[in-house]
């Protein structure tokens, strides 16, 4: 896949691009957290550039395919011998990214076992190979990357508190494409042309109506799912304009909650509610199901996280629904498990 560019004219982008700027001269932990697919790694390796490491390396780290065996040898390499099957030497990650950044992505998937090894390098910036007594220093600067609530992780005991604050020195939180429809067209004209370069195409063109139905459109795969958009688009060499019947989008049904019935109602503690709906007909009939729709969901995420004192697992659990397409739909409406967190809940620094 081609690599998404670092474009916007947004408020929330260009406040991101400001703050980023004016921290990425120092060596302070930065913690950039947000949906998948908004572009955090660009966001990171901006940062890099724009510090006085840009010279050296920018290594991305996947944490989430990082187990506590693995984690030392990927991060910190080993010597000849080290351990059965061991490979005569690897440098590491951490030497490889020597005098520059290292990109923590999805750094809450790590286990507390990683956490602990993870916590303890920070603290010091040092390190030994597998098999090796001697003790390196390492000059690098630490970026995470999360998309999950990592203070409600903390609270619910799943990621440690101590490593949370190291991390979080500087918060950055990227907003979802939805959020930001003023990068849509820019985005949008950017991929064009990349996609048709990359695949000596002709470039593709929309209508009007096509471009609407784009702009009104909630991405929940956000920048990522508007890249492969344009990807397919341009692959398929419709040799005409694009039609909004062409787009490959997702049907707004398949986003409704199980439990929805369609007349309005939310479900609420135990009790159905119905939602007065005159208001909305007078609305065009895509956006007043739009508007009930999203009050049904935003309703039902808020109970189901009541219910669980705002444990997300549970909510999903009992929800039915899948943890990850849970806390998706808490992004879309900007619900945090943190602010229905109960007293009974695992408090801070248990």
């Amino acid at each position: 896949m081609l690599r998404s560019p670092l474009i916007g004219t947004s408020p929330q982008h260009r406040q991101l691009v400001e703050r980023l700027t004016k921290v990425a001269s120092t060596d302070a932990e930065i913690l950039i957290s947000g949906p998948s697919g908004v572009g955090k790694e660009l966001y990171a390796c901006f940062a890099h550039e724009k510090s006085l490491r840009a010279k050296a390396p920018f290594i991305a780290v996947n944490c989430g395919a990082l187990s506590a065996d693995l984690l030392e040898n990927e991060l910190f390499g080993h010597v000849g011998g080290a351990f059965t099957g061991a490979r005569p030497r690897t440098e590491g990650l951490v030497s490889a990214a020597e005098g520059g950044t290292i990109f923590l992505d999805e750094v809450d998937s790590l286990s507390l076992i990683c956490q602990v090894k993870l916590l303890r390098f920070l603290q010091e910036k040092e390190y030994r190979r597998l098999g090796e007594a001697r003790i390196r220093r390492a000059n690098i600067r630490i970026i995470a990357a999360t998309n999950t609530d990592l203070l409600a992780a903390v609270r619910q005991g799943a990621f440690r508190e101590d490593l949370f604050f190291r991390l979080r020195v500087v918060p950055i939180e990227v907003a979802p494409l939805r959020e930001r429809p003023e990068d849509i067209a820019l985005l949008l004209e950017e991929f064009e042309v990349r996609f048709a370069q990359a695949y000596q195409l002709p470039k593709i063109s929309l209508t009007p109506a096509a471009l609407d139905k784009l702009k009104s459109y909630v991405w929940p795969g956000n920048i990522r799912e508007l890249e492969n958009c344009v990807n397919y688009l341009t692959c398929w060499q419709l040799n005409r304009p694009v039609q909004p019947s062409d787009l490959p989008l997702l049907d707004r049904e398949e986003n409704e909650p199980a439990n929805g019935n369609g007349n309005g109602k939310a479900h609420t503690d135990g009790d159905w509610h119905v939602k007065d709906v005159t208001p909305a007909l007078k609305l065009p009939y895509n956006d007043a199901k739009r508007g009930l729709v999203d009050h049904f969901e935003r309703e039902y995420i808020v109970s189901a996280l009541r219910r669980s004192g705002g444990n997300i697992a549970q909510a999903a659990r009992e929800s039915q629904k899948p943890r990850r397409v849970f806390f998706e739909m808490m992004r879309k409406h900007g619900i945090k498990a943190s602010d229905y967190i109960t007293k009974a809940s695992v408090p801070l620094g248990r």
